[in-house]
Parts: C-alpha cells; structure tokens; sequence
C-alpha cells in the first residue's frame, strides 16, 4: 500500500531534507510496476535515521537507491512507500594518497572516485557497469562485478570498513580506515551484496591501488568455444598473471559499437599490466600460445588502462582503441539492456572447469526456445552471463516490455539456466529481466541450506522488515 498523504506529513515533520512527490522524482525510482509515493534525500547519516525509524513507526517499506541504476536487481518489492535516495551524501571524507586509502559517502559517483584517484596516480578496480551513472553504495548493495577481479578480487578484498543504517534506526560501524584491520567479525562483508536488506550503507573506506606504469591488452580470435578456453588454461597455469581474461562470442561482439574485436566466434581478451619490458614478453609469450591453440587472430594493444576511460593526452596511437575496448567490454550489460531494453540477463557464478559446459547448455536453451542469444564471460574468475534478447522478427526491440508469449519463452529459459548452473556446481541469479518475465521465474534461485541462517540476520538487523522488503533472496 502506498503511503498515506498524513504519513508523509509526518515524514516531513520528521526531517529537515526535502520530501518530494512529484511524479518526476517518484518515477525515477519505479521497479516492477511499484513507484514510491515519495523521495527523500538525506543529507546525512542522522537524517537517515529519523527516516528509518519513521518507517518502523508507519510500517512502511522503505527503498534505498544512489542512482537507481542497478535497481531492476531482486524480487518485485512487498513494499515501497519512500525511495531513500543518498545522492546528496556524495562528500569524500579523507583520502591519504601516501597510504593508498580513503574514506568516501556511499552517494558519490564511481566516475567520481576514479577521477580522484587517477589525478594521484591510483586507481579502484571495482570497476563495473554504470560507470558514468553508478554510485558506490549501490555497487555494494548488488556486489557489481568487474572484470577487474580476476586480478584485484571482489569489493570484499578492498573495503575496510564502513557505516550503515540498520532497519532499527542504529548506526553501525565496521572495519577501520587503515589497511591492518581491527579484530573481530568485519560486518561490511555481511553488508556487501545484501541489496540495502540489512542496512543503508552510508560512508565506506576503502584501500585504493598504485596505476601500473605501462598496460597492454590483446585480442585473440577462435573458431570454437573449445579453443578459446584451452588458451584460457593455458594462461591460468602459465606464470602469466594477467590483469583481466574476458570471453565474449560474436552476438555479444555485435553489441558493441567497436570494430576492434576479432570477427571470429569467440574472441578472448587479455590484459596485463607491468614495465614495458614485461609487456613485451606478454606479447611474445601470448602470441605463441595463439598459434599452439590455433587461433584465428592475434592483436595487440598498448597504452591504455583497462576498463578506465583514457586521459588523450596520456594516449597514443592505438592505445585510444584499447581503452575504448575495455570500456565498452565494462558495459556490456549496459550496452546490451540499453539496445534490448526487454532482454533477461542471466549471470552464473562457476567453477572455472565448468564454463565451458554451462555457455554450451545456455545456447543449447536459447536456441530450443528460439531466442536470439549472447554470451560474456569472466574467463579467469568463473562468472558468465547469458543475454537472452527478444526476437528479431518481433515487436519493436526499444520496447521494455514483453509480448506474452515471448516473456513465457524466455521465462522458462531463464529457469533451465538456473537448473543448469546448479547441476555443474555453480549459482545462477536472473539480475535483468522485464517485470513480465519476473512473474514466472526466480531472480535468486532456488534457496539453500543457508537460508535459516540469512533470515535470522534479517530479524537481528531488520526486524519490522522497513528495508526493501521482498526485494531478496526467498522474499527476505
């Protein structure tokens, strides 16, 4: 139920930070049909708690949001009455270049942080879609992959530490500001990829890292998935360390707007980083695994910082297409949802032995249910997705929702991927689909034997269920 025009009468009289209602601000933050009766912007951590024990008063579900640009993610919300948004909490509280940490609001821009950190030298390799729209409490909130990881880890390797709101209105601080953490359970791991279901993350701190001194990146074509993977081994058992390995097949190449990419079937794309000298043995060295697993193409790139837009004039020559690459590689699903707004994404975390066989089943699925698909992968770290897009010869492909028939099709698709990654040992989630396809399929899965375990964190941090109630796993 939405909330009562006296109820946000209270709200208002609760908290010094606007309360908007209009249908503009109430829009942007619309998900699965539900749109907020209103927005409120805090200013503050102390705002935020008035906010939340509003809600606990009211019993009404509250929907924390930076951008909104990751949330489509999760279940139809049981309720939505207030859209939290932290865009004003968007200050950088310390940064100390010389211990490569730093403290920053949950509201502020990803882009915003990465320009910071490049004019020092540095760089955050949480790296994920969005980049220009994302802000970093959402990335936490949904645990935003980057292909980064393979390298650097996941945001759990490079958060020290955090505040949040819990659903009782307490403020809760975790970890330190300093890289030798403090003793004891570190909740800001519990408070990563929760979806805002536990608390309201609202400072986090954060170890930053040094930029490489010379980066180089490479494109190898193949005729066959088997291929491409058996270099993928190859590089994982070699002493190679590089900093990415992404796989992506030729429909999601089409996605993107480059013609750097091999016309092959399966393109990998690797990127290392070190002094020139290092780089030039990566060539050498990958050069000649291209041929062994006979590759179809081999280009090299240079000069340019994976995943990162370039500075122009840090950028020569063909370094300007690497960079381009890897950040249109970044945006994938952004790319892919934006050109198929109706699309499902499906995203399989993996054994890495298992990829192979798991992007074979997904085609196989596709193709019996007759839906045009693509296929990326973090080859290094075990993580494909699977874009299923509405068919060519249907409805107008801007259209963000789905024919009845198309939705049911892709439903049950969806379903069998997530069958499929179970039985060869993974989890798949189902992070985009259109409302319709929402209907019939699980976003989460199939719940586990921690599940117990998870719903008592829920009633010890949100007991009146205020926190974007529904949203996650099992309807937590």
């Amino acid at each position: 139920m939405p909330a009562a025009t006296d109820q946000l009468e209270t709200l208002r009289a609760a908290v010094r930070c606007s309360v908007a209602t209009d249908a503009e601000s109430r829009g942007r933050f619309s998900v699965d049909g539900v749109t907020p009766s209103a927005v409120v912007e805090p200013e503050n951590a102390k705002e935020l708690i008035e906010i939340v024990r509003w809600a606990r008063a009211h019993r009404a579900g509250l929907l924390p949001v930076t951008s909104g640009a990751f949330l489509p993610i999760g279940n139809p919300p049981a309720a939505a009455d207030v859209a939290v948004s932290l865009a004003r909490m968007n200050r950088v509280l310390d940064y100390d270049p010389g211990d490569l940490t730093f403290s920053v609001e949950a509201g502020i821009g990803i882009a915003a942080v990465d320009k910071l950190l490049g004019e020092h030298g540095q760089f955050l390799p949480g790296l994920a879609p969005y980049f220009e729209r994302a802000g970093v409490g959402g990335l936490l909130a949904v645990n935003a992959s980057s292909p980064l990881r393979y390298a650097y880890g996941t945001w759990r390797d490079f958060v020290l530490g955090m505040r949040f709101v819990t659903g009782e209105g307490r403020l809760v601080k975790t970890g330190a500001r300093v890289v030798k953490n403090v003793a004891g359970y570190d909740l800001s791991k519990l408070m990563i990829g929760s979806l805002g279901t536990l608390g309201i993350i609202t400072e986090v701190n954060f170890k930053a890292f040094p930029l490489p001194p010379a980066r180089a990146s490479f494109v190898v074509g193949f005729a066959s998935l088997e291929a491409a993977l058996e270099m993928r081994n190859r590089i994982v058992h070699s002493v190679l360390q590089p900093t990415v390995l992404e796989l992506v097949d030729r429909a999601a190449a089409q996605l993107l707007p480059l013609n750097t990419l091999s016309p092959a079937a399966w393109s990998l794309l690797v990127a290392a980083s070190g002094v020139e000298a290092v780089l030039r043995r990566y060539e050498t060295e990958l050069a000649a695994l291209a041929r062994e697993t006979k590759a179809s193409s081999f280009t090299p790139f240079w000069r340019e910082h994976p995943l990162v837009p370039p500075v122009p004039s840090a950028v020569e020559g063909s370094g300007v297409e690497g960079s381009a690459l890897w950040a249109a590689v970044r945006e994938l699903i952004a790319r892919a949802r934006e050109a198929h707004p109706a699309a499902t994404v499906a995203k399989c975390t993996l054994p890495l032995t298992q990829v192979g066989a798991f992007l074979t089943k997904a085609a196989q699925v596709a193709a019996r249910y007759e839906l045009p698909a693509a296929a990326h992968a973090h080859a290094g770290s075990g993580i494909a997705y699977i874009y299923l897009l509405p068919p060519a010869d249907g409805p107008d492909a801007s259209r963000r929702t789905c024919p009845e028939g198309v939705a049911r099709r892709m439903a049950q698709a969806a379903t069998e991927m997530i069958h499929a990654g179970n039985n060869f040992g993974g989890r798949t989630t189902i992070p985009w689909c259109p409302t319709e396809v929402k209907r019939d399929v699980n976003p989460w899965g199939p719940v586990r034997d921690d599940f117990p375990l998870m719903q008592k964190l829920k009633a010890q941090f949100d007991p009146d269920r205020v926190l974007n109630p529904g949203r996650f796993v099992g309807g937590l």
